[in-house]
């Protein structure tokens, strides 16, 4: 028997002042051999990410080989398929053998991943272009099509909020930037080593992770400061094999440069942390 159709309340939460972005490297699964493991291992992380409200993951070119350009393309790809609301993946994504073990992926259940419930006046969806004119229909995951009265691009995903139920389905587009709640996740794979991501300008504070580093403890106060005053992010993760500062200093880039160097795991008792 099929669920009933009725509203469910979602757990929402304001988004971030100050914008994060986490870099993680292509290798990020090149250590382990079998899809399996590596999709276990990408799940993990994007649930651990959306749960602390992470607004962008950056995939930086740590490796300058065919093997690492391929992890990256299978990172993203599965980063993609797993925030991707599971109503719409069947229109986003084709049969691929890279995907065959996705349905071990945990659930996000971030705000723009809803349960299943009845439209109502206010309700925010993510939906896809099914057909364009002067008013336009969007897939948004209900029984019917959900009209908007502007002319947009077919199979284009976009996020929508519902403005009249009856008679028919209404809404208009949003933009992400108009969003006061979190929505979920983005992804970029950058065509850049980590150097020229730190160096891009984009962030106002940059936080490598470093068994190295500063204890967290020592500067807490200082870092609460900073990040008050801080409008973007960036916070960096090293690979299976290297560290941030090894990683920057094949490009000559000290983590003195960086805001800060942090052992956010002071006395631990193992000889790496994994990013996961």
């Amino acid at each position: 028997m099929a669920p009933p159709k009725h509203l469910v309340s979602m757990v929402t939460v304001p988004r971030r002042r100050n914008q994060l972005t986490v870099a993680i490297p292509a290798s990020f699964t090149q250590d382990i051999p079998h899809l399996r493991e590596k999709t276990a291992r990408i799940g993990f992380t994007a649930r651990s990410l959306t749960m602390f409200r992470v607004d962008r993951v950056t995939i930086y070119r740590d490796r300058a080989d065919p093997d690492a350009e391929r992890e990256s393309m299978l990172l993203e790809k599965i980063l993609r398929y797993h925030e991707t609301p599971q109503y719409l993946r069947k229109y986003l994504f084709k049969k691929d053998p890279d995907l065959q073990y996705t349905g071990i992926l945990p659930p996000l259940r971030a705000p723009h991943h809803p349960n299943i419930e009845a439209p109502a006046p206010g309700q925010l969806r993510e939906g896809i272009v099914n057909e364009s004119g002067p008013t336009s229909t969007v897939n948004a995951g209900y029984d019917h099509l959900v009209h908007v009265k502007s002319r947009l691009v077919p199979g284009k995903r976009l996020t929508v909020r519902i403005t009249r139920v009856s008679p028919r389905i209404e809404a208009e587009v949003l933009d992400m930037s108009e969003l006061t709640i979190y929505w979920g996740l983005r992804f970029t794979r950058e065509n850049r080593t980590l150097a020229q991501v730190v160096k891009g300008g984009e962030h106002d504070m940059t936080i490598s992770t470093s068994r190295r580093g500063t204890d967290i403890r020592h500067v807490m106060g200082q870092l609460q400061q900073q990040w008050k005053l801080a409008n973007r992010t960036l916070l960096l993760f090293g690979s299976p094999r290297e560290g941030i500062p090894d990683i920057l200093a094949r490009e000559h880039v000290n983590v003195s440069e960086l805001s800060y160097n942090l052992n956010t795991l002071p006395q631990q008792a193992v000889e790496t942390v994994r990013t996961e």
